[in-house]
């Protein structure tokens, strides 16, 4: 997976912000230097050129073979060495994580699975990692399914 450029800008933050109702950052344009808020990163997807190709999902979501079934979102964990500030230029590293299976009577076989994103600052310190776990369904899991 290649690497992208994630370039904190302080109108994409601002933006964020606004987006999650975060009144004192979203009062004015963030300044240099700001600390972001912590599920802020996620937006770095936005600078992804394989993920965001023509705004359909080309990443994470797109790798799944749902052959009838369903990809779920299950977590999502942060691990900080360093804050993220408005100004940083950070370099996004994707990688596989680790894989494993179980079987659930209502959706058949699930296959887990870790995607795992480091950033780096510009000197190539490691600021964050984060793990990001997906699961594949066998069977698509609807709304009738779970009212039953």
């Amino acid at each position: 997976m290649a690497d992208h450029v994630f370039p904190v800008e302080a109108g994409h933050v601002l933006a964020f912000a606004r987006a999650v109702g975060d009144a004192d950052l979203a009062a004015e344009i963030p300044a240099q230097g700001t600390v972001v808020p912590a599920t802020f990163v996620a937006a770095s997807i936005q600078f992804d050129p394989t993920h965001m190709r023509g705004m359909k999902p080309a990443g994470a979501l797109s790798d799944s073979n749902t052959s009838g079934g369903s990809v779920l979102h299950a977590e999502q964990h942060f691990e900080y060495f360093a804050p993220v500030r408005v100004g940083d230029l950070l370099t996004v590293h994707e990688s596989d994580g680790r894989r494993w299976r179980k079987q659930s009577r209502r959706a058949g076989a699930l296959v887990f699975r870790e995607i795992v994103k480091e950033y780096r600052s510009s000197s190539d310190e490691l600021v964050l990692r984060s793990r990001m776990v997906l699961v594949d369904t066998e069977f698509a899991v609807s709304d009738e399914a779970v009212s039953s």
